[in-house]
């Protein structure tokens, strides 16, 4: 799988579509390439109707949490819960998407085909609105209320895995919804920028145009939303965390030891910060330059480190997992070729999304009254 990959990314460097028209031609996605885009179209459902939490558990503004603009039923129907759910038997995981993406996309072909054959955890897809593209504070309403929600309705604490700016939509509820905490067992976070990155406004042509959507209006390289959020506390750990990051990202620069985005100080929880190339080197697979922004899904090492946070306890070790055979995998072990096409996907269709999304803003959303305190001067 390495060497056809190569051999097809080579011929169309940087070009995502050139390079699938390749694979499709070649007939190395196929049918399977068909299975798993219909298996997106499903997870990646925002209107969804759920079970209503037990009603001995306030999970919907609780006393000392920030409070919810949404409604809780708007709030619940964006977390789409698969037909198999086991509602604790296995434990639970929400998959939290990046700027541009939704939750079944960005997990479907990668952490949530793992969890789900291998039965590490039991996957739940939170599918934010407008592609999780507007204001980061209220997306993580939908975050707080999700990890709440299924933790409600199975009585057990949740795992959250999530990509890019689901790292801080996490961060930013874990903070301000410190109810939270006691519900999240393991918060794992791939190509994560709590410390925004550099690249915003490249991604932002014509920022004062305006040019930009309010997410990554927020990601920009020391924001007020970034400021308020790393204040006060919010570049700590609140909960045993994973991350994991490439210094090869193409999105979040800075993205090297010990200036990463992607690095946060132990807190109480916790917390273990893995770069990439540290361990494997850039030289073996597991470091090259193929782990970029979206690549570290697949990487092998990073699926082993959030393996062994969920199943042994976070953060996730080096020291329990086998990095060295990890390092030397193009994948983790169970990803076929259309997976790891499916999961470079998400760049292009992320790009599409910000070019759509309306209205575009000249500047950041005002920072929400509750988290004005954390704002510095």
């Amino acid at each position: 799988m390495q060497a056809t990959l190569q051999k097809i990314t080579q011929a169309n460097p940087g070009d995502i579509f050139k390079s699938g028209a390749e694979i499709l031609l070649n007939g190395l996605a196929g049918g399977d390439y068909v299975t798993i885009a219909k298996a997106y179209l499903l997870e990646s459902s925002t209107f969804n109707i759920n079970p209503i939490p037990p009603k001995s558990q306030n999970i919907y503004n609780i006393p000392g949490d920030a409070p919810y603009d949404l409604t809780e039923a708007q709030l619940r129907q964006v977390i789409y819960i698969p037909p198999d759910f086991t509602y604790g038997r296995i434990p639970p995981v929400l998959f939290l998407p990046g700027t541009g993406v939704e939750a079944g996309a960005n997990f479907g072909p990668n952490f949530g085909k793992l969890f789900k054959a291998q039965k590490v955890a039991d996957p739940v897809y939170v599918n934010i609105p407008n592609n999780n593209l507007g204001d980061i504070q209220v997306v993580a309403e939908y975050v707080a209320y999700a990890i709440n929600y299924i933790s409600s309705i199975t009585s057990k604490k949740v795992n959250t895995v999530s990509w890019s700016a689901g790292s801080i939509d996490a961060q930013w509820a874990l903070k301000y919804w410190p109810s939270t905490r006691n519900n999240t067992i393991n918060k794992i976070s791939i190509s994560p920028d709590y410390h925004g990155t550099i690249f915003a406004q490249i991604l932002c042509p014509g920022f004062e145009t305006p040019g930009c959507t309010p997410a990554v209006a927020q990601q920009n390289y020391n924001s007020t939303f970034i400021r308020t959020l790393r204040n006060n506390g919010g570049d700590q750990s609140y909960v045993p965390t994973t991350n994991v990051y490439s210094i090869f990202d193409e999105i979040v620069q800075p993205q090297e030891d010990p200036n990463a985005s992607g690095f946060l100080n132990p807190g109480p929880g916790g917390v273990s910060n893995t770069e990439l190339q540290s361990v494997c080197t850039p030289f073996l697979p597991g470091g090259t330059l193929y782990n970029s922004h979206e690549g570290v899904l697949y990487n092998a090492l990073a699926y082993a480190l959030a393996k062994d946070a969920i199943q042994n306890g976070g953060p996730g070790q080096l020291s329990r997992v086998n990095a060295s055979a990890e390092c030397v995998k193009f994948a983790a072990d169970g990803l076929s070729l259309p997976d790891i096409f499916a999961t470079e996907a998400v760049i292009p269709e992320a790009g599409f999304a910000i070019i759509a999304y309306q209205p575009k803003v000249a500047q950041e959303p005002p920072i929400k009254a509750y988290a004005r305190k954390d704002t510095p001067a």
